[in-house]
């Protein structure tokens, strides 16, 4: 059985989140899908708005946060699907408006039996143009969803004014320098959302080339979201950088979302690409070293409350 990619559709409350779904079901009509959604409260309503989909094909998540109830529910409805042989292609999870996605994608990439029946393809973070300016102030986890995404939809543009677009654009750009943005009205968007696979260890070069292109990775702006890149020609010791890594990524887990790199590592001919979601950690063995390639680490942190000053310094440390 081939992997199935699985689609994180996340955003705060309003945003326009079921309404994306439903363009994506009704756009791509080769797809099998199955659609997991969730709403914080006992009734789930919003099932009763997702169109051209089977009850078959729809798993409801009520009665609290898709995020914190990830380990009972979701696990029996994922294994339930695999046991019973589910036709289907496609994964897509709705979260409800107030989740952290990144707990969710920390058991995709570090549970062994989901990661050996299903594989991350993208967050997608829709962002509501309308009342957005006012939410980023407000909500800390609206900054987190945008910050983790790997594709930003600026919705509902044709109720907020053009420099109102403008300065979010900005906004949205500092939280992530490297995501894709899209504007759209009513979650209508005609580009490729789906088998992206962000998370494939190949696309992590090309994250990586998009910080090199973009001058905002170290600096910190006031919505307390940070970018910071290191990088080195030294190479690592691969048993300091792990015990390292982990103790850092578990003493920092409310603050450090996401860590994503490739790795010089001593005596090892290949490229080591490193990914993380909070506390997981995923490392994959990429492709080997050309002879005359410099062998440069590149480690980029996303979080809040980064001391890249620290971090470089210890960082430093646990090379040869």
């Amino acid at each position: 059985m081939n992997k199935i990619p699985v689609t994180v559709i996340t955003g705060f409350l309003g945003a326009g989140k079921t309404s994306l779904l439903n363009q994506l079901i009704k756009n791509h009509k080769d797809k099998k899908f199955v659609i997991i959604e969730n709403e914080f409260g006992e009734e789930n309503i919003d099932s009763e708005l997702v169109t051209n989909i089977g009850d078959e094909d729809l798993f409801e998540l009520s009665g609290g946060c898709i995020c914190c109830n990830l380990n009972t529910e979701l696990f029996l409805v994922l294994e339930n699907l695999i046991k019973n042989n589910h036709s289907f292609n496609h994964l897509l999870i709705e979260t409800t408006g107030i989740a952290d996605p990144g707990n969710i994608l920390a058991s995709f990439i570090s549970d062994p039996g989901i990661k050996a029946k299903f594989e991350l393809d993208s967050v997608i973070c829709l962002v509501d143009a309308a009342n957005a300016e006012k939410d980023l102030e407000e909500e800390d986890i609206l900054n987190k969803q945008i910050a983790i995404s790997d594709t930003l939809i600026l919705n509902k543009i044709d109720i907020s004014s053009e420099d109102a677009i403008e300065s979010l654009k900005s906004k949205l750009n500092e939280i992530n320098p490297t995501v894709n943005l899209h504007l759209t009205i009513q979650s209508n968007i005609d580009a490729q959302l789906l088998d992206v696979y962000a998370y494939k260890p190949g696309n992590i070069y090309q994250f990586l080339f998009a910080v090199d292109r973009n001058k905002s990775t170290d600096n910190k702006h006031d919505h307390d979201i940070e970018n910071f890149c290191f990088k080195s020609t030294l190479a690592f010791n691969q048993m300091k950088l792990g015990a390292w890594l982990d103790a850092f990524l578990q003493f920092n887990s409310d603050t450090i979302y996401r860590v994503k790199g490739i790795l010089n590592i001593a005596g090892v001919d290949n490229k080591i690409i490193l990914q993380s979601v909070h506390t997981q950690i995923q490392a994959t063995v990429g492709r080997a070293w050309e002879e005359n390639e410099i062998r440069e680490s590149k480690l980029v942190f996303i979080g809040k409350e980064l001391n890249a000053k620290v971090i470089k310094k210890n960082l430093i440390e646990l090379c040869d």
